[in-house]
């Protein structure tokens, strides 16, 4: 009998402990990369559609979002970033590999999507005071993952270009010498 007792106390203790509160899934941003491939031997007029419509298609709308990576023949190669240039890919975002022993270029688009995080809806009840800390920064994240340019910066920016700063001393400059960089009418006058 007394070890009936200890043992509906101690099980009625240890369900205690237990949480009965639901699992929170994972508030982390999602990249995916997503590759495509094309073969081009030269770029005649077919071939430069073919490059078009490669292109359009990778990029859903977006050519500053696209990285390319080409390796081929050199002169190829060449013609072949010059191509994806004028269809707006940043010149950043194109890496050359030359390969001399082949006679056909290799395009490979590459295309990061964001996937954002399932948040729990702020109208729900709060177990604790840190629940509410939770699904704010759950929220600023999925923020970030719908608004980024290009989702590879939020695992590596490599995008950001090197500069001296002297763009970055523009506003200040135009501060110090209280110029607003527009002209009034009595300006245009004299």
């Amino acid at each position: 009998m007394r070890i009936t007792i200890l043992l509906v106390a101690l099980s009625a203790s240890v369900s205690g402990c237990t949480s009965s509160s639901p699992v929170e899934s994972s508030t982390e941003i999602l990249v995916r990369q997503e590759s495509n491939v094309l073969f081009l031997q030269s770029l005649h007029s077919v071939e430069r559609q073919r490059l078009r419509n490669f292109i359009a298609s990778t990029s859903r709308g977006r050519p500053d979002a696209v990285h390319v990576s080409i390796s081929g023949p050199p002169w190829l190669a060449a013609e072949v970033a010059s191509q994806v240039m004028g269809m707006g890919v940043d010149a950043y975002h194109i890496r050359l590999f030359e390969q001399r022993h082949r006679s056909a270029a290799r395009i490979e688009a590459i295309v990061y999507d964001s996937l954002p995080p399932d948040c729990p809806p702020l109208s729900g009840p709060l177990a604790n005071d840190s629940s509410f800390d939770r699904t704010l920064g759950c929220s600023t994240r999925r923020n970030l993952a719908v608004m980024v340019n290009d989702p590879l910066d939020l695992i590596d920016n490599n995008a950001v270009r090197p500069s001296l700063g002297d763009r970055a001393a523009i506003p200040v400059a135009k501060y110090r010498t209280f110029e607003t960089g527009k002209t009034s009418s009595a300006e245009h006058e004299k």
